[in-house]
This record gives structure tokens, C-alpha cells and sequence, in this order.
């Protein structure tokens, strides 16, 4: 979701204001901040007694226990309700506190409902916390901390008075190109740890928060380039159409929304893109067909803002709540959708039935009812969010906002700290000895612009709202740029946390570092200054990033103000050139990962407000690194799928052949044969693992999911019973032990090949199971997998069924992620 250009530009500036003056507050602040926050840890429960202190003061406790029950609550009240009053529902209204709201029904105590952005924090508002980016979490390859997360920004969403939160991205995009402008908000490049990881947030918002989650974009939606919203006077230019076959469909990008379907999503949001030629917030065939009918959802379907395209047509087809509706923040009317007082005239003309417009009320009120409030909405919060749009160069005030951070910095610390990806560390530099450090007396040089805060103490911003966008980027990169941006209470930057925990843990080492004071030193000037302070130092930490966009597509792979340039530079004069990086997605080593100098590499992606103080605990060796790659490291840009991303121009209805099928990112390396720098799943640790007692063995165990079920076809097989395709029907275990001298985090990753002639099958391996646990020196612990039916069935298209395809199955498990298949542990199993 995103808005005009006009208001575009408005985000921009208030995005450009409330950061450095998020960062001059921390720098007055630091020390008091991260010395108190040391050493903590995330408490995800919600017991009873806490949630009955809730209601007590006014939280929300959680509506009915079950689906149907919410489901005839919301039927009594739309039988109570009138024509006018039930259209006044479906479309948004005034947002003067929330991203969105709907229309309320005063005289039945129906209160506008507050819809929320986004998956890193309630945007557009202060005192609230800026968590990791979704692929920050991804990294963690963490069921456990995925639920966390959910719940912390559940919690911040609770207490602000929301009730549909746009998270999380279940995919859309999902990684068809490392180049996407939104990869930043994706949960990893591959379709099963979307999946896993969707779910549990899901399922930690709705059962946990008390929040309805809106799971986005539905679907096919992989690229920024010419998805033109509709929010002005019809265009030259349609939205590109993702012409998607009906196997990939299936196989590849449902598979993530069908696990947030089960997981029970109260919402779904349609994208900006068409797909196989119709604008997808108003497509029969994948709202009412794949979504409502197949995957069973039976929540609410919300367009994105400006995605509606169609007066009656949009309705019939599957669109429940139509928004901005009448005016996103009061700038631009939508001129098109039939929601409102036309989906009234609708009714009325017989263009659309009163049956469907019961179902679009009793699709809005269920989840609500359902998740948090009984049909009387007793404890109803008033939306707490201060709109900030319009207030630039203001300070930020402790009387505005939410103040509903708790002791979420917590998460979002352990999150930073256990995606932090070490992709390479010749010589065991890392980590840093304190101990050693600290007797020889050393220098450490931390240099690069993104190692540090702004550095204008807030005056990127002039007084007539003209922000400079290179200043305004200027410093650590925490988070992207778009409507899934959260305005930070600060950032503890790399430099400032380094210096602390330098201080207080090896106090006789230096620390320095290239920031210049004033904008004024040239990037030639800062480089100059660098290679003087790296020459000199025991040790030169160098910082780079990239910057991932909303409504834009990046157009390389390079780090951004000359990062690279400087990291060879560096290496090129210190023996000991750490280099992290703060990226949305893939980015190219190729200039410098090979010299010698360059001994540690760790990615840190967008860890959020908590940045330097997630990274520390790993530099220092209190924690082993234990993130993994959640894409795949090219060596060039052609690695990748050609022309990833279409640009056609001024074409008046452009397409774009997804032709690769289900072969995207590292599944497509892996099936072409193309060697990455690093693969998907990679990533290092203090300590080393070794596998052993790997075993695949066929079993049953019903499906536990009663509540949301879906409409999924499949075959019945002869050797496999059961009577869903979620049934489980293998069971994997590995055992692995710790060999190294100190506890360490290990994720397991179990894949799979299919039998040769399996029809349609084209990806060499998938990923078909994933758990991490931390294992202490010279332990061992067993992991255990289980494959449902679904995880080894391939979608028939003749026959519109998932089916298990006879044959020999492999398994493959062992360290270093989707590569050197040979060398792994395997296991067969023959259907």
C-alpha cells in the first residue's frame, strides 16, 4: 500500500524529519539507554491474569472462542441492520487517526473499525517501537521467535486502539527478483518458510494480540515497476499483469496464503497487479476460486489503497472493503469502486445482490468479533495513533502517540542479534577477544556513513519541508522506505553501541571512527579519512547497506554511497577488514569477498531501533551468530532469472510471463546448475556441528487444524490414510551435536527431491522443514521433522488436485543450506 505522489513526497519529508531527530535524541541519551537494557530477555506469555487485567482497563480480551459462534453473532447483528447502514461498512472513511477506517452503525453500537500499517510497527505515529523488517525475522529461520515477534507488535497495535493490522507479508513479494523494491518486507525468497512463519505471526496476533491480521499481497505481486494505483483520473498505463500458470499458482505462490489461511487470517489484502490479464482486486478466479473456495478463507478481502478498478464488477468478484474509500488523509478522492453510497445504487439496480452484500458485512464483523470484542464491543478502544502526516520540523512530543512500547525492545534486540548472517570468517577473526583486545591496548576503526546516526543534528529538513533525500539516508540503515515504515523512538546505531560495550567491557581499546561532523566533508573526504584510520587500527569494522523502496525497484545489486569502494580500500591497507552489511535483500561481493583482507563478513539486513545493540553481543563473541540466508548470494547479476524485473513502458497493457515457473531465486540456481557466492540457507557459526543418525520413516498423525480447514483437493493414495491433505504422513529426525567450545544456535534445514517423472516438477530440491535450537558445547539434540501429505504431493492441473507422485523420494539434511547436496546426509522413502 502506498499513496499518491503527492503524498508520497509528504512521507518523505516527515520520514526525513522524524529520523534525525530520533537520532539527535539518542545521541543525547545512549548511554543512560543501552546500559540499562543489558543482558534481557522477551517474555511472550499472556496469562490469564494479564488478560483479565486488560479488560479491567479497558483492553480487549478476545471475542468468541470459535469461528462459528462469531460467525452468528455478526448475523443477528446484519439482520438488524439496513441497507444504508450495511454499504456504510464496506468502505473507508476519515483517517484522521488510522491508516483506515471503516464505517460504523451508531444506532447498533458498531463502532469504525481502525486499520493499521504495518509488519515493522504502526506507522505514521511516535512513541511506538520500530521492529525488525519482516526479512530481518526471516534470517532468524525461528518459528519461535516469529510467534514473539507477532505478539510484541500485536501488543503495540492492541493497545493503540487498532483492529486490522497489514501484516504479515505472506508473499507479495515472494523473491521472484532479487531486485524488488519491497523484498525488505518479504519473510525470505522460499514459499515453506513464508509459510512457517507467517502462521505463528499470524496465529500471535489474533489468538495472543488480539489483533486481526491482514495477510498481503494477494497474489502474484512481485515488482514496484508499473504497478500504478489507481488514484487519479484513469491512466494511459494498467498495472503490469503477472500471468502465472496454473501449477506455479498453486505450487509456488498459494502456498504461503494457504498457511496463513489455516492459521485462521481474518483478512486478505489484493494487490496492485493484475493477474493473467484482470485487475486483481476485482479477479473471480483467484478471490472467489482460489482464496474464498479453495483455501476456504473466510475472512474479509481489503483492496490495497488505490488497487480498485471496477464499479459492481469488484464486488461480485470477491472485494469486501474498498479503501482509502473516500479520500486517503483528505488529498485525492477515488474516482472508481462500488462500495459506499454506489454499491447502494448497485443493490438497488439488481447489479449486485443483498446476499452479497450480508457477506461483506458478516466477512468484516466475524474476525472482529471473533478475536477481540463480544457482539456488544464492550471495552472498545478509541484509536490512540497521532497522525503525524503534516507536522515537519515539530519535536517529537512524549504527549503524542501511543506510549505502548513495553519492554518490546527486548524482541527486537534478540530478533537483530539471532539474524545476524556471518557469511564468512577466514582466520577465525571473529569473534573479537576482549580479553586480547583490551591487554593490547588496540584500536578498532569503525567506518563507513552507515555505521553511525545522522550527522546534521536534524537539519536535513529546511524550514520550507525541503528535505535532501541523500541526507535524509544519510547514516545507519534500520528499516525501508514505504507505508511499512515505523518512525523509530531511536536508533541505538552501530558506532555509539560499539563504544559502549567497548567501555564498559574493555576499556583500555580506542575506538574511531570516519564521521564527519557537518554534511559538508565530501564522500571523498570521509573515504580519505577512513583509509588514514584504517591503516592504523588492529582492527576496521566497515559498514555498508542498500536501500529497499516502496514504488521502487532497485537498480543494481551494489551497495549504496560508494560502500564497496571503500571496504577494498580498506582491506587494501588493514589485515583485519570486518565488513556488516545492512541490506533489503541480495546484494554483489564479488568486488571484494575474495581478498585476503577481508576476513568476516556478517549481514545484518534491517534490524530496527535496537541496531548497534543486536550486534554487539555477536562482534564479541557473548553470542554465536546463528542467522542463515533466507535468498540466494549471486556472483553477477545474470545469475539470477533474466529480466526479473518488466518494464514496459509506456505499453498499454503490459504482461509479464512468469515462464520460470516455480523457479525463483534459489531454486533457480540450484535447477540451472548456477554455482551462488553463497546459497540460500548459509550461514556460520563460533561453534561447529556435526549430523549424524539422519532418518525418514513413513507414519500418521492426523491433522490438528479443526477450525480453519480449506477446500484443497487431492487424490487418495494407497499406502497413505487419512482423510486431509494436511495429515502427516512422514516423520524425519537428525541428530546433531555441538563439537565447538561454547553454546550455539543450530538450524536445521530438512529438503527434498521428488521422484524423477513427477509431472510438472521442475525445482531440483525444496525446502520441506526447518527448526533452529540452541545446543550447548559438546551436547547433542535430536530434531524431529513432520511431512504432512501436502509437503510431498504436486498439484495435478488436469485433474485440479494435489497428488503424491509414485517413486523414490530423497531427503537431504546437513549444514551450509541448500548446496553440495553429495555431501549431505540422505534418506529415501518410496511411494
Amino acid at each position: 500500500m502506498y499513496t499518491s505522489n503527492l503524498v508520497q513526497k509528504l512521507f518523505i519529508l516527515i520520514s526525513c524529519s522524524l529520523l534525525v531527530q530520533a537520532r539527535s535524541l539518542l545521541d543525547l541519551d545512549f548511554g543512560i539507554e543501552f546500559s540499562q537494557r543489558e543482558n534481557v530477555e522477551f517474555s511472550p506469555a499472556l496469562d490469564l491474569q494479564k488478560r483479565q487485567a486488560d479488560a479491567d482497563t479497558g483492553h480487549r480480551q478476545g471475542g468468541y472462542t470459535t469461528w462459528t459462534e462469531a460467525e452468528s453473532e455478526a448475523k443477528k447483528l446484519i439482520g438488524m441492520m439496513t441497507l444504508d447502514e450495511k454499504v456504510n461498512m464496506t468502505v473507508g472513511i476519515d483517517q484522521e487517526f488510522c491508516t483506515g477506517m471503516t464505517g460504523s452503525v451508531p444506532r447498533l453500537g458498531i463502532p469504525s473499525f481502525c486499520l493499521s500499517d504495518g509488519p515493522t510497527g504502526i506507522s505514521v505515529t511516535y512513541n511506538v517501537s520500530q521492529f525488525a523488517s519482516p526479512i530481518t525475522l526471516a534470517a532468524t529461520w525461528s518459528p519461535q521467535l516469529a510467534s514473539q515477534h507477532g505478539l510484541a507488535l500485536g501488543q503495540e497495535f492492541h493497545d493503540s486502539g487498532v483492529n486490522f493490522i497489514f501484516a504479515p507479508v505472506a508473499g507479495g513479494p515472494l523473491g521472484r527478483s532479487p531486485l524488488a523494491g519491497r523484498f525488505w518486507e518479504s519473510l525470505g525468497a522460499d514459499e515453506y518458510l513464508t509459510g512457517v512463519l507467517g502462521s505463528q505471526i499470524v496465529k500471535a496476533l489474533q489468538e495472543d494480540a488480539n489483533v486481526v491480521a491482514c495477510t498481503k499481497h494477494f497474489i502474484g505481486y512481485e515488482q514496484e515497476s508499473d504497478r500504478n494505483m489507481n488514484t487519479l483520473l484513469p491512466q494511459t498505463q494498467k498495472p503490469y499483469s503477472s500471468d502465472i500458470d496454473d501449477f506455479t499458482m498453486h505450487q509456488l505462490y498459494m502456498w504461503s496464503f494457504a498457511e496463513t489461511a489455516r492459521a485462521g487470517t481474518g483478512q486478505v489484502m489484493c494487490s496492485y497487479n493484475r493477474v493473467n490479464g484482470t485487475q486483481q482486486c476485482q479477479n473471480d478466479a483467484s478471490l472467489n476460486g482460489l482464496l474464498k473456495h479453495e483455501l476456504n478463507f473466510r475472512g474479509n478481502v481489503v483492496s490495497d489503497y488505490g488497487a480498485a478498478y471496477s464499479n459492481e464488477e469488484a464486488t461480485n468478484n470477491g472485494l469486501d472493503l474498498l479503501m482509502p474509500g473516500e479520500g486517503q488523509f483528505g488529498i485525492y478522492p477515488n474516482y472508481r469502486g462500488a462500495h459506499g453510497e454506489k454499491l447502494k445504487d448497485a443493490v438497488n439496480s439488481g447489479k449486485v445482490k443483498i446476499e452479497r452484500i450480508d457477506d461483506i458485512v458478516k466477512r468484516i464483523l466475524t474476525p472482529i468479533l471473533r478475536f477481540q470484542y463480544t457482539s456488544k464491543f464492550q471495552n472498545f478502544i478509541t484509536p490512540k495513533i497521532h497522525n503525524a502526516y503534516g507536522i515537519v520540523g515539530t519535536p517529537v512530543s512524549n504527549d503524542l502517540g501511543s506510549k505502548v512500547q513495553r519492554d518490546h525492545f527486548k524482541v527486537i534486540r534478540k530478533i537483530g542479534s539471532e539474524s545476524i548472517t556471518m557469511v564468512k570468517n577466514e582466520r577465525n577473526v571473529l569473534p573479537l577477544s576482549k580479553a586480547k583486545l583490551n591487554e593490547k591496548k588496540a584500536t578498532i576503526a569503525i567506518l563507513g556513513s552507515d555505521a553511525h546516526g545522522s550527522t546534521d543534528r536534524g537539519k536535513s529538513c529546511n524550514p520550507n519541508n525541503e528535505c535532501d533525500d541523500i541526507l535524509y539516508d544519510q547514516g545507519t540503515q534500520t528499516d525501508g522506505q514505504g507505508s511499512a515504515f515505523a518512525y523509530p523512538p531511536y536508533i541505538i546505531n552501530p558506532l555509539d553501541a560499539i563504544k559502549s560495550y567497548v567501555k564498559a567491557n574493555a576499556p583500555q581499546v580506542t575506538i574511531q571512527s570516519s564521521r564527519g561532523k557537518h554534511f559538508s566533508i565530501s564522500t571523498a573526504d570521509r573515504a580519505s579519512r577512513a583509509v588514514d584510520l584504517a591503516r592504523k587500527a588492529d582492527v576496521a569494522i566497515v559498514f555498508g547497506n542498500a536501500r529497499g523502496k516502496e514504488t521502487e525497484d532497485r537498480s543494481n545489486l551494489t551497495l549504496r554511497e560508494h560502500a564497496d569502494d571503500l571496504i577494498k580500500r580498506v582491506a587494501a591497507v588493514n589485515k583485519q577488514t570486518i565488513v556488516v552489511l545492512h541490506t533489503p535483500g541480495p546484494v554483489l561481493v564479488e568486488e571484494w569477498i575474495d581478498h585476503p583482507n577481508v576476513t568476516s563478513v556478517l549481514f545484518a539486513y534491517y534490524p530496527g531501533q535496537e541496531s548497534g545493540a543486536s550486534l554487539t553481543p555477536v562482534l564479541f563473541g557473548d553470542e554465536s551468530p546463528s542467522g542463515r540466508l533466507p535468498f540466494v548470494i549471486g556472483k553477477k547479476l545474470d545469475d539470477w532469472l533474466p529480466n526479473s524485473i518488466s518494464d514496459p513502458h509506456l505499453t498499454i497493457h503490459p504482461r509479464i510471463p512468469f515462464s520460470e515457473g516455480i523457479l525463483i531465486d534459489w531454486k533457480w540456481f540450484d535447477a540451472k546448475g548456477i554455482k551462488p557466492r553463497y546459497p540460500f540457507g548459509h550461514g556460520l557459526s563460533y561453534a561447529s556441528f556435526s549430523y549424524s543418525s539422519f532418518e525418514v520413516h513413513k507414519t500418521f498423525l492426523p491433522d490438528k487444524e479443526t477450525e480453519f480447514t480449506t477446500n484443497e483437493a487431492f487424490e487418495p493414495h494407497q499406502n497413505v490414510q487419512g482423510s486431509s491433505l494436511y495429515d502427516t504422513v512422514l516423520e524425519a529426525s537428525v541428530t546433531v551435536k555441538n563439537a565447538g567450545k561454547m553454546k550455539a544456535s543450530e538450524v536445521v534445514q530438512l529438503y527434498i527431491s521428488f521422484p524423477k517423472d513427477s509431472t510438472g516438477m521442475t525445482a531440483s530440491h525444496l525446502l520441506r522443514g526447518f527448526d533452529k535450537k540452541e545446543i550447548g558445547a559438546g551436547e547433542s539434540v535430536k530434531f524431529t521433522f513432520s511431512i504432512r501429505r501436502k509437503d510431498i504431493s504436486i498439484w495435478d492441473t488436469v485433474h485440479q488436485r494435489w497428488r503424491i507422485p509414485s517413486g523414490e523420494f530423497t531427503f537431504f539434511t546437513g549444514p551450509q543450506g541448500a548446496a553440495d547436496w553429495d555431501k549431505k546426509l540422505q534418506a529415501r522413502v518410496i511411494f
